[in-house]
């Protein structure tokens, strides 16, 4: 895109375009045609390389697969065999059991564990091993002497057999005798032989019964953990019949699969990702030999189980003996090579990537075309450069001569678009071209001198207004201020004005009262001395009620001083209650402390911190004294950096909506106004004041009618620190 915008702006190599390609064009066509013709020849000729070569490898593969099949089928049916015989010696041993029994005298003593099942000879190396719920009859006991004959067949038919694991008979509730012997304590202990084992239960007994087994045949089972620590197995089962028809057990034999993958699927592929495996006639995993880090976009069946996006390929395998099924996956196409296993009825398979037999030929064919193309292109290349050094020789001569002057003018130009309005072109001709060339050196001394008054004026014009919208802006931001902080403070002058006129007024008005009445009636001495009292006493809550205005004015303009101590906190509890109990003088109040053993001094003014505390338990004992009985719980402990305070009384408390007010100046809570308490409503706003300015916390919890706790947190400070600030 860039080459092609710089030609579209130049008239040179517009002409030395146009001309090169003009000759140029039927040369190239005439090379691409004959590139295209030989890539299509050799394309097609390895493709049809390709299909012959996977044809002529999956017709070996499966002749390999029908060969390792037929073999496979011998050693089934040499297994199934001698389930059969075991099987014939088995039901002759049952149908002459009572002349057996007769001539034969008990060789066999079960020994119990203390889990309840029953062994022979030990546990190390038991041969029989009956579950805890068998009852030791008589028919059982006879029973094991029979099946202990056996011993022989399943013993030779596991020696001559190197892929099993062991023989055995499973009787038809109780238990089993196996071949080579187990470690019954062993098994029992990892979990995987239950000690009350119900062995009708499980597949390698019940696939055998009547009722999945009725033709009485070999059958054989999905691959399933087994009782014993061998793991997953694949067992072959028998039926043995009494001459009744009564199941007496079932023989079997186990295929561990690791030793079937050795035996039946020793395949080394040539492909990488081939691999062979073995399933059932419903699509069920046998065994597999498949890499570990192999991933199939559509997934073979697992152990035990099917996959659904296989079963198509499966009911497409079972319609015939042996073939091979194309199947389709995410990593392109694969082929599945299957020979069906008369004896067991499973199907032996080859799964193998069609990329696998194709990549090796493809990347040989391509090598080939490569060099094909190389012989051919490089010649071509070579003619091709020569031909257009000559074209392009010749137009430029030409073009050189007729652009050389408009390409000046166009880079003039392009300079003047940019802002560059000093330059001037050189006239090199007097035709029309020099002609332009004098008009545009005119116009650009023109705009050159009016951009640059523009400038001039545009300039002076910014630096005028900037210099008025700041002074504006800070002459707002200012008058906003001073207007906030005198709607602020006017609001609180008026407000303080208000409660303190208020608050001052009730008991000078009672004074008074009391005064004029003294002064213009006589009264008996002792009503005398009531009147006096209670005017002292108004006079003491007013001069009280300023001493508090004056503190908590002092504190809010931060003009109070602090004398700061170090002082157990403890201590001023203790003497703070003790001055409120004196001052309220109630017989009724009970007091309960609880003080954490050994709390750190805290640096503090004992003076303000003992009016805090003298605050809050007057307002504990005040709001209590509608209660029968008033009562206190103090705890002080430390948590943390900071020694906590809690005072709980059983008094009124405080509605939930009023919480937040109750450390404003003046607020007290209407029900205690109707309970006609007297106060002013500072105590708790003094209280909070000065816990503050201690870097500590005031909170407090209610529930109404109930109490009030004020919860106190003050930080504990190390003496050091605090003695280097001082």
């Amino acid at each position: 895109m860039r080459l092609f915008n710089i030609i579209r702006k130049s008239f040179f190599l517009k002409i030395v375009c146009f001309t090169t390609l003009l000759s140029f064009i039927p040369y190239v066509l005439l090379g691409c045609y004959s590139l295209i013709q030989v890539h299509s020849l050799s394309s097609t000729m390895a493709n049809e390389q390709i299909q012959k070569t996977i044809t002529n490898v999956l017709m070996q593969k499966l002749a390999l697969l029908e060969k390792e099949t037929e073999i496979n089928n011998a050693e089934f049916t040499k297994i199934e065999h001698n389930l059969k015989l075991i099987r014939k010696q088995a039901e002759y041993l049952f149908a002459k059991k009572s002349d057996f029994i007769a001539l034969r005298k008990p060789t066999i003593t079960l020994q119990r564990d203390p889990k309840g099942y029953f062994f022979y000879p030990d546990r190390q190396n038991s041969r029989f091993f009956l579950s805890a719920l068998t009852p030791i009859t008589k028919n059982v006991q006879s029973d094991l002497e029979i099946v202990s004959q056996l011993e022989p067949l399943l013993k030779e038919t596991v020696q001559n057999e190197p892929g099993l694991k062991a023989a055995f008979f499973g009787f038809a509730e109780f238990g089993f005798f196996i071949y080579p012997p187990i470690n019954a304590e062993y098994e029992v202990s990892t979990g995987r032989l239950p000690p009350d084992i119900r062995i009708q239960q499980y597949e390698f007994y019940y696939i055998a019964d009547a009722e999945h087994n009725p033709e009485r045949a070999v059958k054989w089972t999905r691959p399933y953990e087994d009782v014993t620590h061998w793991k997953w197995v694949v067992t072959a089962v028998i039926p043995v019949y009494s001459p009744n028809g009564v199941l007496q057990g079932v023989i079997g034999v186990d295929f561990p699969l690791d030793r079937m993958v050795r035996k039946f699927l020793d395949f080394t592929f040539t492909e990488p990702n081939a691999f062979a495996f073995i399933v059932d006639e419903n699509g069920h995993m046998i065994a597999s030999n498949q890499p570990s880090g192999r991933k199939l976009s559509t997934p073979l069946p697992g152990f035990g189980s099917s996959s659904d996006a296989f079963k198509p390929y499966i009911e497409k395998m079972k319609q015939k003996k042996k073939g091979i099924v194309k199947m389709a996956t995410a990593e392109g196409n694969a082929y599945l090579l299957f020979a069906n296993i008369p004896s067991s009825r499973w199907m032996m398979s080859f799964y193998i990537p069609e990329a696998d037999i194709a990549n090796p030929i493809i990347a040989e064919t391509k090598v080939q075309i490569s060099s094909q193309m190389k012989q051919f292109v490089i010649p071509f290349l070579f003619f091709l450069f020569v031909g257009a050094f000559l074209l392009i020789f010749f137009s430029y001569r030409f073009s050189r001569t007729v652009t050389e002057p408009v390409k000046n003018l166009a880079i003039a130009l392009k300079q003047s678009g940019k802002g560059h309005y000093h330059q001037e072109i050189p006239i090199t001709s007097q035709d029309e071209i020099g002609n332009l060339t004098k008009t545009f050196n005119r116009m650009s001394q023109t705009i050159e001198q009016l951009i640059a008054e523009l400038k001039k004026r545009a300039n002076e014009l910014e630096e005028k207004v900037g210099e008025r919208t700041k002074e504006l802006q800070e002459a707002n931001t200012k008058l906003t201020e001073m207007y906030e902080k005198l709607k602020g403070a006017e609001q609180a002058r008026a407000e303080l004005i208000a409660q303190v006129s208020h608050d001052l007024k009730t008991p000078l008005t009672t004074i008074k009262g009391y005064l004029q009445a003294l002064h213009k009636y006589e009264f008996p001495p002792e009503k005398e001395r009531e009147f006096i009292r209670t005017i002292l006493t108004r006079i003491n809550h007013t001069i009280q009620l300023i001493d508090d205005l004056f503190e908590l004015s002092a504190l809010h303009m931060d003009q109070l001083s602090f004398q700061k101590e170090w002082i157990n906190l403890d201590f001023l509890i203790d003497y703070a209650l003790e001055m409120v109990i004196a001052e309220f003088a109630e017989p009724n109040i009970d007091v309960y402390t609880s003080y954490e053993p050994e709390l750190p001094l805290v640096f503090v003014d004992p003076a303000k911190i003992n009016r805090a505390l003298v605050n809050i338990l007057s307002n504990a004992v005040k709001y209590s004294r509608e209660k029968e009985k008033i009562r206190i719980e103090i705890a002080c402990y430390q948590k943390g950096e900071f020694i906590i305070t809690e005072i709980k009384d059983n008094g009124m408390g405080i509605s939930e909506e009023n919480m937040e007010k109750i450390f404003t100046m003046f607020y007290r809570e209407p029900k205690v106004k109707e309970a006609k308490i007297t106060g002013s409503g500072l105590g708790t706003s003094i209280a909070k004041g000065i816990i503050e300015k201690h870097n500590g916390t005031i909170s407090i919890t209610t529930n109404s009618d109930v109490g009030t706790t004020i919860i106190i947190s003050l930080p504990v400070m190390h003496m050091e620190k605090e003695d280097s600030r001082s």
